[in-house]
């Protein structure tokens, strides 16, 4: 979503324009599910991937027409056939994807342009979780044209029924509803908040883990004592510097963050440990030996008769996912796997292992590149 920002910024500043690419379906195994996006400029170049390369090229062709006219356009590929070779493109999921495009072009249409950039900053910039909706197509025009957009929050748009259609889990999904009169088909994604990583440590480690976060899109905060260490000379990527009285965790705000412990002192970690687990984070993990884990929750014990060990449910330590990580980029990668899964519910294993269920793909088109024009824009 960042990229996607920067690249309407830059239109907007160069008044030129570019298309954007949404998946707003799909059945059976596909690369990237619904409310994926990519974005494809003028000069036909692609930026973001919605299929591992398989389908972009089509998707230039199409948006060329998409300049040309301004409207909005629907493409459906099918490849659960089985046979997906003969239309060269050798997209190898058995699935089937739709995909909306539509314009972004300051100039000509600045209004447009103007609820585009509006929606996708928020959606950049969200820190609670909320509904994003958006008009595919429209019995009454007037009233809700194509490519309206709203928001709402959660409740609120369950208790509408905009959402009673999407499958259990599912973030993203095409459903169609009644409003004002008007027979509308949306888009309904939950726009969750960046994720959010505490990192409790300013060593070298700490800056590794912290550029990695920041290039999943995630928002970092650096929490330590008064240093030189913990400076923006080390770390200037992070979103922000949490300055606090050495031992002082207990005025770090990490209730439904990801927190990672890594300051390798033995004294910072036990009372990081100890007072953060209080604070309700979404996930701890704790950088070092399962030997020094045991060192750590004796002190607990024993400092602090009140500590329940049902917080310990947060803790994981050794931090991250078993990858066989040794150097301190693989290292970074798998606590930031780990935490991403912890944040998902998910349990980190093998995707092979995953049992998944399809649903049937409901499109008028079945063929590679079939196009169904707006009948209402």
């Amino acid at each position: 979503m960042e990229e996607i920002v920067r690249i309407l910024k830059a239109c907007e500043e160069e008044s030129c324009s570019c298309v954007i690419a949404t998946i707003v379906e799909v059945a059976g195994s596909a690369y990237r599910r619904e409310g994926a996006r990519c974005v494809i400029l003028e000069n036909g170049e692609v930026k973001g991937i919605l299929s591992g390369g398989c389908i972009e090229e089509d998707l230039k062709e199409h948006a060329a027409k998409v300049f040309a006219t301004g409207l909005p356009r629907r493409l459906y590929y099918d490849f659960r056939a089985g046979d997906d070779e003969v239309w060269g493109l050798g997209i190898g999921c058995n699935g089937a994807v739709g995909i909306w495009l539509e314009l972004y072009d300051p100039a000509r249409f600045p209004e447009q342009a103007r609820r585009m950039s509006e929606d996708y900053r928020r959606r950049l910039s969200a820190r609670l979780p909320y509904v994003a909706v958006t008009v595919l197509s429209s019995s009454d025009p007037l009233a809700h044209p194509v490519g309206e957009r709203w928001t709402a929050s959660e409740e609120l748009s369950a208790e509408a029924g905009e959402l009673r259609e999407l499958r259990e889990g599912q973030k993203a999904g095409r459903v169609k509803v009644a409003k004002d009169g008007a027979e509308l088909e949306l888009l309904v994604e939950h726009v969750r908040p960046a994720a959010e990583l505490v990192i409790v440590g300013a060593g070298e480690d700490a800056r590794i883990l912290c550029e990695m976060a920041k290039q999943l899109g995630w928002r970092v905060g650096i929490l330590y004592h008064a240093t030189d260490k913990a400076s923006r000379q080390q770390f200037p990527h992070a979103d922000e510097l949490m300055i606090i009285p050495r031992l002082a965790y207990e005025q770090a705000d990490v209730a439904g963050k990801s927190v990672v412990v890594m300051t390798h002192n033995l004294e910072l970690d036990r009372e990081a440990v100890r007072q953060l687990l209080r604070a309700n984070p979404a996930y701890l993990g704790l950088v070092g030996s399962k030997y020094r884990l045991e060192q750590i929750l004796s002190y607990i014990r024993k400092a602090d008769p009140g500590f329940e060990d049902s917080l310990l449910e947060k803790l994981y330590s050794p931090a991250g996912l078993d990858i066989g990580a040794e150097t301190p980029q693989e290292i970074a990668l798998s606590i930031l796997a780990e935490a991403a899964a912890c944040r998902s519910g998910q349990s980190g294993g093998f995707l092979r292992d995953r049992k998944g269920l399809g649903r049937r793909f409901q499109a008028h088109g079945q063929s590679q590149g079939q196009l169904q024009e707006p009948s209402h824009v």
